[in-house]
């Protein structure tokens, strides 16, 4: 009898390794960031587009608000993602409590669901249902984005969230 493992009956599966920030805290960041600043987004073998933070990235990269890259992560961990701040970015652009327009954004999807919503705030997993978010963390971070830029308020009854709609994308 023989000990070991025979490689061709083993199969493993390694799940996604890559550590993001969060997206919020990468918004403020990227705010104070100077031209050329570099913020580090994501540290691993490789980037979900699904991640608010990457998401994130991509879209001010498209607004030509910074340049995407990478690099070997020091630490062994394969690769640092970042974003590197483009002179001159128009930062309004991407600050909601500054009062940018939301038309076209996944923030007005959810604040169309929330104007639609009587009673009680729904789950952050049917909120992101109902919007086409791609999960409950995307919500809730659109949400506090709409809270940020004075489109809603959201109040406390004893369990109950509520929420009260303040201007609607149309209004700015």
């Amino acid at each position: 009898m023989r000990g070991g493992i025979a490689r061709e009956d083993v199969h493993y599966r390694i799940g996604p390794l890559t550590t993001y920030a969060d997206a919020a805290e990468l918004e403020r960041k990227f705010r104070k960031a100077g031209s050329g600043e570099r913020i580090v987004y994501a540290i691993g073998p490789g980037v979900t587009s699904g991640v608010p933070a990457a998401a994130l990235a991509r879209r001010w990269q498209a607004q030509g608000l910074c340049h995407l890259a990478r690099r070997r992560d020091p630490g062994g961990a394969g690769w640092q993602y970042f974003i590197e701040k483009r002179p001159n970015a128009a930062v309004s652009a991407i600050a909601p409590s500054q009062g940018c327009s939301i038309a076209g954004r996944p923030e007005e999807q959810l604040l169309a669901v929330l104007a639609r919503v009587a009673g009680p705030l729904p789950s952050l997993d049917l909120l992101a249902e109902r919007a086409r978010l791609p999960h409950r963390q995307a919500a809730d971070y659109r949400l506090r984005l709409l809270v940020q830029g004075g489109f809603i308020k959201i109040r406390r009854e004893g369990v109950n969230r509520f929420v009260e709609i303040l201007k609607t994308g149309d209004s700015l």
